[in-house]
């Protein structure tokens, strides 16, 4: 595993932050791991993200912002390598080194070493060589020929089972016609395959194809498990910014049964007003319309915009002033002490005929944005971590930190992500059972659809490229 590491100067000499797996903050106030006397440094600056040897740098909105190589840091993040320059604030840099461990470089030496040292010509090297050489062509006749006896060519006899005469096969020296049956197996036969394809092996993993060309209501139930689950993967990696470990297959069949149900509202005609339940493609159009100032707002933020587009999905299915029966208002559906905590004016009593800032979709984007900021400076902007922070949207974040808190003290060596949370349910509260459980899940399958709606039959590009 590579080491690594900041560098900085200090009147003392240079001093050295090492930079494991998890996250490093920079700032000057209380809330960061490292502080420096930098007076153009933010309270809570930037954050450096490790996983395994995956390195970047997030700014956290900070006043001065965070440079890598004199560019600003891009909104998701900026990956590290070794000898790249970090500034923040006024006068503070960072330097990146990063090495490999001296135990993982001894590992490759005689690799390495070989192909670095000069050739040394002794009677013993060349006859070895030679024996080596003679030996390399012995195999490649061999190959060969076992080749043109198992494949045959044009010419090759195989006895087929072909028409009977008599009491004999007709043994034929052509090739066969094109659109010939595949040859009959015997019970005693082993598994046969094109000579394009290879033997799998009962032993041997299968390996895993997402349904090529098909729409999703034309796959089988295994054949949509396997697309859910790599297109899961795929929003896991891209809100986390890096990659992600397997999703459980009990929480993918949770994605699957809100994408069946999403998927049957595509033949649903569609319904006056703006409400849940409508066409698939008239609820996915308004996610379109709605997406240029979401994706904007999530970009300022340095959070993907996709997690912005799915989350008013679930909350309001991009109706801008929707009104919970519980009172939560708007496309994000805030309630009014998280609406004035976020920015937005506020008052009592505020409805859809009488709408405060959070009916005005720009506004609540820029709110919603926001919250999700502190929710991820939270839990993290990791594959694993960012479904906690959508999760805990949803429940508040002293909710879910409780039920977390209960999964992971169920069993020991359990990962710190919403997936452990999905796998010990029957360990955590009725209400996060009843409502987070379908929270991220939703989420999973809104944004599965909305990043891929051709293979649902909308006739849209994916929602997140509406960004004018």
């Amino acid at each position: 595993m590579i080491e690594v590491s900041l560098i900085y100067p200090t009147p003392e000499g240079s001093r050295e932050i090492p930079i494991d797996n998890g996250k490093t903050s920079f700032g000057r106030g209380s809330e960061a791991d490292i502080r420096f006397a930098d007076d153009g440094l933010s309270r809570l600056h930037a954050t450096v993200y490790r996983e395994n040897d995956r390195v970047w740098i997030v700014d956290e909105n900070s006043s001065n912002g965070t440079f890598v190589n004199n560019a600003k840091t891009a909104p998701a993040g900026t990956a590290l390598c070794d000898g790249d320059s970090i500034k923040i604030g006024h006068q503070t840099i960072l330097k990146v080194r990063s090495f490999e461990k001296p135990d993982a470089v001894a590992a490759r030496t005689p690799v390495a070493a070989v192909a670095a040292q000069p050739s040394r010509t002794s009677a013993t090297a060349i006859v070895a060589i030679g024996l080596i050489a003679v030996t390399m062509l012995v195999l490649s006749v061999s190959a060969v020929l076992i080749g043109f006896k198992v494949f045959g060519g044009s010419r090759a006899r195989v006895e087929n089972d072909g028409p009977d005469i008599g009491s004999k096969k007709v043994v034929t020296d052509d090739p066969e016609p094109s659109g010939t049956a595949a040859p009959k197996v015997s019970p005693s036969s082993g598994p046969v395959a094109s000579a394009s394809e290879p033997i799998l092996t009962a032993d041997a993993p299968v390996p895993a194809a997402t349904p090529s060309g098909k729409k999703y209501f034309e796959m089988s139930d295994a054949e949509r498990h396997q697309y859910l689950g790599d297109k899961s993967m795929r929003i896991a990696q891209i809100i986390g910014n890096s990659g992600s470990d397997a999703i459980p297959a009990t929480a993918i069949d949770k994605i699957k049964a809100f994408t069946d149900a999403y998927a049957s509202r595509a033949k649903v005609k569609p319904l006056s007003g703006c409400r849940f339940g409508d066409n698939l493609q008239a609820t996915f159009e308004r996610a379109s319309k709605n997406a240029p100032f979401i994706v904007k707002a999530f970009n300022e933020k340095g959070i993907d915009p996709r997690i912005g587009l799915y989350l008013a999905m679930i909350e309001s299915e991009h109706c801008i002033c929707l009104q919970s029966p519980t009172g939560p208002l708007g496309m994000f559906q805030f309630t009014k002490a998280t609406a004035a905590l976020h920015g937005l004016k506020v008052f009592s009593g505020a409805s859809p005929s009488n709408p405060d800032e959070r009916c005005e979709p720009e506004p609540a984007a820029r709110a919603a944005a926001s919250y999700m900021k502190a929710l991820t400076g939270r839990y993290g902007t990791g594959p694993a971590s960012v479904p906690l922070a959508i999760g805990s949207y949803n429940s508040g974040e002293g909710g879910l930190s409780q039920n977390l808190q209960k999964a992971l003290d169920s069993d020991q060596g359990l990962p710190r992500d919403f997936w452990t949370l999905i796998s010990n349910g029957e360990k955590l509260s009725k209400q996060f059972q009843a409502e987070n459980f379908k929270y991220v899940p939703k989420f999973f399958a809104a944004a599965i659809i909305g990043e891929n709606p051709q293979d649902f039959g909308l006739n849209l590009q994916p929602v997140s490229t509406y960004s004018r």
